[in-house]
């Protein structure tokens, strides 16, 4: 009998050293893991000098196996700069193109995986960037969060023209010097803002025309940089998920086209509800233009409502889409699928009964003056 009360009471006093020892451990065990840890994200990133001692070339390396590569990117189309043997930005951005075109991870680092790509004999070279004629064919082009404009960031709108040598300074400000667009979209933009001068409308401003996929990266970044910097408990991804609801990624911008542009009112600090906003609402379909982003159609378009930013497509396709109440998504829908009949296209003899003929913040820069982009105002936050 007493031999087994010895046996229970040594079981339990062994259960209750363990019990004692295991918060012990699980801090022991907690605060190793924290050391770790903090040790892990305290040890300092590898220069661009160690790493290319590894065989990886990123943004400050230099030498001949820079000037290796950067000569490879230029034969395949890929770098417009010089082959210098400075792995700046211009190689990190040939380095990107040319690992997307190639299926690799697009980091901008020159790592074993894209040199040996880079290097093979199938390597796939840039796409053509010959300019393309944005305004060929019956049907207008769509580009949105789903159709990127081709070619990516070799895509080259063809007949781009200066805005401020083709427009008075006394009929508009262009807020950014080297604003360009195509030369058709800026014929009509000048017609309709002598038209609204007629009509005592003026103070007309651009502030955004073409815009090149540098730019946009520019753009989308700014983006980003302002919602970190005013919530600072954001991450980098919630930061790019919420500026992407205004500004839309590389590639996938109207603005790349050289066809949409951003207008409002010269020092005004919101743009809806101005006289100016309220003529364009009415009469900018006349001269061939659209009102890209409405607020009824922000779940179509996929961007909020942006009264400012204004797409030419042709003024039978504008006409038929204001007297329809169609985003450009669902009028280019209804060509594809028959349900609309071209009216750039139809007889004029037919079909003339669908057809009318009786007729905030500022988002954008110039395709050369993408820094300036933080002079924006803040209700213009810029999408396509």
């Amino acid at each position: 009998m007493k031999h087994g009360l010895r046996s229970l009471t040594a079981v339990l006093m062994a259960i209750l050293m363990l019990i004692c020892l295991y918060p012990v451990q699980s801090v022991f065990a907690e605060n190793t893991a924290e050391t770790t840890q903090a040790e892990q994200t305290a040890k300092p990133k590898m220069s661009a000098a160690e790493l290319q001692a590894q065989g990886i070339l990123s943004v400050g390396a230099k030498g001949d196996e820079v000037t290796r590569v950067q000569q490879r990117l230029k034969d395949l189309g890929y770098l417009d700069g010089k082959v210098d043997g400075q792995y700046g930005g211009g190689t990190k951005r040939a380095v990107i193109a040319f690992q997307r075109a190639n299926g690799l991870t697009t980091d901008g680092v020159a790592g074993q995986e894209t040199q040996d790509r880079l290097f093979a004999e199938d390597a796939i070279a840039a796409p053509d960037d010959s300019p393309v004629d944005v305004l060929t064919g019956d049907v207008p082009i769509l580009v949105n969060k789903d159709h990127p404009v081709p070619g990516g960031e070799f895509f080259n709108p063809a007949d781009l023209v200066q805005l401020n040598k083709e427009l008075s300074s006394k009929l508009v400000t262009i807020k950014y010097k080297k604003t360009r667009g195509v030369k058709a979209a800026v014929d009509a933009l000048k017609e309709m803002l002598e038209a609204a001068k007629e009509d005592g409308i003026g103070k007309w401003q651009i502030s955004a025309g073409y815009r090149t996929w540098d730019d946009q990266v520019s753009m989308l970044n700014s983006k980003v940089r302002s919602y970190q910097k005013s919530h600072k408990d954001w991450s980098s991804s919630k930061a790019r998920r919420a500026a992407l609801r205004t500004v839309a990624e590389p590639g996938y911008s109207e603005h790349h086209l050289g066809l949409a542009f951003d207008i409002n009112k010269k020092g005004a600090s919101t743009f809806k509800g101005t006289k100016q906003s309220e003529w364009l609402n009415e009469h900018c379909w006349e001269y061939g233009f659209i009102i890209r982003y409405t607020e009824e159609k922000e779940k179509i378009t996929g961007f909020e409502a942006e009264p400012w930013h204004i797409r030419y497509v042709g003024i039978e396709h504008a006409l038929y889409m204001r007297d329809h109440d169609l985003c450009l998504e669902e009028y280019i829908q209804g060509l594809e699928d028959g349900s609309i009949v071209n009216p750039a296209t139809r007889d004029s003899s037919a079909g003339t009964a669908d057809t009318a003929v009786d007729t905030e913040t500022d988002p954008g820069e110039s395709s050369e003056e993408p820094a300036e982009v933080t002079e924006e105002p803040a209700e213009t936050d810029e999408a396509a």
